[in-house]
């Protein structure tokens, strides 16, 4: 059986930690995690903790021509 877990960060949710034979892959819906689509992780936690991460990336980030 597949079982999948949904990954909310802040109470956005951003993707899906989905199980597979060798362990757990997230698959992105929001783009601001696009760069971890598809990557395979130990458990939904750590799945959540990256994705959390890379929103935490994407927030701090302003291009250095913005006010």
């Amino acid at each position: 059986m597949i079982a999948s877990r949904p990954v909310d960060i802040g109470g956005r949710f951003v993707g899906v930690a989905v199980s597979s034979q060798s362990g757990w892959f997230f698959k992105a819906i929001d783009p601001v995690v696009d760069d971890i689509d598809g990557a395979s992780f130990t458990s939904p936690a750590e799945a959540a903790r990256v994705a959390r991460l890379v929103v935490e990336r994407a927030q701090d980030w302003k291009p250095a021509h913005a006010a």
